[in-house]
């Protein structure tokens, strides 16, 4: 199709209506002719970006960009600016939460320029350099990682190595005049998909329309450097691909018929899966498709402008059905925003299970969250306690289990007590109230800022103490009690070593290495010939006769390597077990190593006599 051609049909597409999700929530739409939202990534539950076009000033203005990003989950949105003039931004991919990628297609003079834009921190994008012959939209961008990329434009495949800094041309095969590719996907780095055909082409007075066909697959092993046919000159065009694991799906349609592609052994072979019908029938095209965990995918289709369909499946995507409830999400709208239900859904994100979002036109943006989802809406790593998370605060990412408790009346770290950790009563920066700081010279205590420390306290710095029973200042200021792997307490002014520390133990007797050795017993807890220190007692194989056998003693089951789980001694404990015993382990006895040592020891004393 030539380029004047593929404009005229995204400006068709715009000219309509809206979109959809199931367990669905209304986001955002702008109603009108000329307003759609062309695609649409999600990086998490809370961030993700939209593109598409629209006409602020109504259907009588110009078309202008629209560029849609979010950071709570589409509760509100802001509008990026990346160019003026006649630009169209169709198509994004948010790799996490700072780095991302649009592609657009500037039209300037009779030239069609082809665009991509970065950012790096998900408030400022940047444009990056393109070979000079890329001309056209950009039909889809993938991002493996933050380097490798790929974008599929009306020229070709674009690829990069390098972030985006530095773009080079895939090596295709011939695809034929009318024909483009459309959607790409990567398993990795080197293994990737690209999928295309000859889109729909409207007709008028003086032509007739042709219906979307000759739909192919194509497949690369390196890293899209150069590609070749996996499926080709389908019934129809393919517009979307994606995988998870060894099951994959590519969508598209023709001849007023839907085409639903599945793959389950990697890409290698594809067959065709039945579009379920509704109301109205099958949709006749399937405008994107996303996995959603490992088994559960979805898509999105239409039948004409006007009739749109939510499609899901559990069953590793052998069968689907239509989702009903993505109706539900325009429950309560009224007027205009009413009839967005209705518009022609256009792309979808799912970045993580039970979690997604649809966009379509009318510029509209549905969400949807899965039954047993729980959101991390903050970001902090602590799902929000309402779904059974832990996070008590999940719009507060200073808040949650992990947080620093801070002296300020809030509960920081979620265990429902606040402050817990001062005492106002003798803290010196927070002394009666949090806040609150004595002088330098002064001390807190009893919730007052004081010159003097009551009688039987001695002053230490801001602290009063009492060096009888103080920890820190024990027997005398900044005396601070403390044992290796073992609790501390002061006494009569003197510090006494407490209880081990799990899987320490005191073996010497001497406070002054502490908790010395680390072992955890076996289970049960019984001396075996097997080089470790099963009673954790300090010796190896202890009480244990010698079990010669043809090699000469029993294997002690180890290479020298020694866990906690096997009752051994870990490797950065204080002190090593003593052998002792059995003599199956290299203690007790001389084994071959040692043997062998005595020997070249008696060689070289002969070759010094010799040579005396």
């Amino acid at each position: 199709m030539e380029i004047a051609s593929r404009i005229m049909l995204i400006l068709g597409l715009l000219l309509n209506s809206s979109i959809s999700l199931a367990g669905w929530t209304y986001l955002y739409s702008e109603p009108g002719d000329g307003n759609a939202i062309i695609d649409v990534s999600m990086a998490n539950e809370r961030v993700g970006c939209a593109v598409g076009v629209h006409k602020p000033g109504g259907s009588a203005s110009n078309s202008e960009p629209l560029i849609l990003c979010t950071s709570d989950g589409g509760g509100s949105w802001r509008n990026v600016k990346l160019g003026s003039g006649l630009f169209i931004p169709s198509s994004v991919f948010l790799l996490d939460e700072s780095t991302g990628y649009v592609g657009a297609m500037k039209i300037s003079g009779f030239q069609t320029n082809t665009k991509i834009y970065r950012t790096v921190d998900g408030i400022s994008w940047s444009e990056l350099a393109l070979p000079a012959d890329a001309k056209g939209l950009v039909n889809d961008l993938f991002f493996a990682d933050s380097e490798h990329g790929w974008a599929a434009t009306e020229d070709g495949l674009l690829r990069t190595n390098d972030g985006g800094e530095n773009w080079t041309w895939s090596a295709l095969p011939e695809l034929g005049e009318d024909r483009f590719i459309e959607g790409v996907f990567f398993a990795d780095t080197q293994k990737g998909w690209a999928v295309g055909g000859q889109a729909y082409q409207e007709g008028d007075e003086w032509t007739d329309p042709v219906e979307a066909c000759c739909g192919f697959i194509l497949g690369t092993i390196d890293g899209g450097a150069t590609w070749s046919f996996v499926e080709n000159d389908l019934p129809g065009e393919l517009h979307r691909i994606a995988f998870s694991g060894q099951l994959g799906l590519a969508v598209g349609g023709g001849a007023d018929t839907g085409l639903l592609m599945r793959t389950e052994d990697g890409g290698t072979s594809w067959n065709t899966v039945s579009i379920p019908a509704g109301q109205y029938g099958a949709a006749d095209y399937l405008t994107d498709v996303a996995w959603d965990g490992a088994d559960k995918a979805w898509a999105t289709g239409n039948i004409g402008d006007g009739n749109p369909m939510v499609l899901t499946s559990s069953d590793s995507a052998a069968t689907w059905t239509i989702d009903e409830s993505y109706q539900d999400a325009f429950d309560g709208l009224s007027g205009f925003e009413a009839f967005v239900k209705y518009s022609m859904l256009t792309a979808l994100s799912f970045p993580g299970e039970g979690m997604g979002m649809i966009s379509g036109k009318n510029a509209l943006l549905v969400g949807y969250l899965g039954e047993g989802f729980c959101p991390d809406m903050d970001g902090d790593g602590h799902q929000d306690e309402a779904c059974g998370g832990d996070d008590c605060d999940d719009q507060n990412q200073y808040i949650s289990p992990s947080a620093e408790e801070l002296c300020n009346g809030l509960d920081e770290n979620c265990d429902g007590i606040p402050d817990e950790t001062f005492d106002l009563n003798t803290d010196h920066a927070n002394c009666g109230e949090c806040g609150f700081g004595c002088q330098p010279a002064q001390v807190c205590w009893d919730g007052h800022c004081t010159m003097d420390c009551p009688d039987g306290l001695i002053r230490c710095d801001q602290d009063c103490a009492d060096t009888t029973s103080s920890v820190d200042h024990c027997g005398g200021c900044d005396n601070h009690c403390s044992f290796d792997h073992a609790g501390a307490s002061c006494v009569d002014g003197t510090c006494i070593m407490g209880e081990c520390d799990d899987g320490w133990m005191d073996l010497d007797g001497e406070e002054g290495n502490g908790c010395e050795y680390f072992c955890v017993p076996s289970e049960p807890a019984t001396e075996t010939c097997n080089g470790l220190d099963d009673d954790c007692n300090g010796l190896v194989d202890d009480g244990l006769a010698c079990e010669n056998q043809a090699d000469g003693g029993t294997d002690g089951g180890t290479d020298g390597e020694m866990s906690q789980g096997d009752g051994g001694v870990d490797t950065e404990s204080d002190v090593e077990p003593q052998s002792s015993g059995c003599g199956c382990s290299t203690g007790g006895t001389f084994g071959g190593s040692t043997f062998l040592v005595l020997l070249f020891m008696m060689f070289l004393l002969a070759r010094k006599n010799q040579n005396g």
